[in-house]
């Protein structure tokens, strides 16, 4: 009875096997497939990351935004809340979390316009940054400082720093250079009472002596 029991056991073990198997495949076959992958390793997007090539740095943002330069457009990567409080002008709104769903591919991935990301701050558009660039997606860059820094600096006061960020003096007076070059008003009435107003001194004439050789 036992060998016969065992016997039956041992009939069904392959047809289990093979159903099991089969389960795996129509598992593999079926499962979804992810949607992007990385064409980069990471060698290569650290290399790439230290080159610093993808900053817009301050004085090319002063000529985008004050020359309304259309080969480039602002990606706004903060929540709708924070872009209808406030954004660049003509800056698309793809909060982060979307940054890679399919509506929005055309504009992170095209060759037509160059996108610049941007955050709060520089760090939170960092990481979609590498990651669009990690995946193939083209002619992406990051705003240096971030919305709130350049909209205090550069946009507002026309005063950016050094070129880094995080530095406490401002190296140029750039709302008198708008003033003066982009067609604005003339300086203030503060920065011209500042300007100290020359003396001229008048020389006595030296009396020439008579005679000579």
């Amino acid at each position: 009875m036992e060998n016969f029991a065992h016997k039956k056991i041992s009939n069904k073990l392959p047809i289990i096997g093979g159903a099991f198997v089969l389960i795996v495949i129509l598992g593999l076959i079926t499962a979804e497939k992810p949607k992007h992958h990385y064409r980069m390793s990471t060698d290569e997007i650290l290399y790439k990351t230290l080159q610093h090539d993808y900053i817009i740095r301050f004085d090319k943002f002063f000529d985008i935004y004050h020359n309304n330069d259309s080969l480039y457009r602002f990606i706004d990567l903060r929540s709708a809340h924070d872009y209808q409080a406030g954004h660049l002008p003509g800056a698309v709104n793809i909060p982060l979390s979307k940054i890679l769903d399919d509506e929005y591919r055309d504009i992170v991935n095209q060759d037509k316009k160059i996108n610049v990301l941007y955050y709060s701050d520089q760090c939170g558009a960092c990481g979609p940054w590498m990651i669009l660039t990690q995946i193939g997606y083209k002619n992406n860059y990051v705003l240096a400082g971030g919305y709130d820094y350049v909209k205090k600096h550069i946009i507002d006061e026309y005063s950016p720093m050094l070129g880094d960020y995080s530095a406490e003096k401002a190296k140029y007076k750039y709302k008198e250079v708008i003033n003066k070059t982009a067609g604005g008003s003339a300086a203030t009435k503060s920065s011209e009472a500042d300007v100290p107003t020359p003396v001229i001194v008048k020389k006595k004439a030296v009396k020439e002596e008579e005679g000579g050789c």
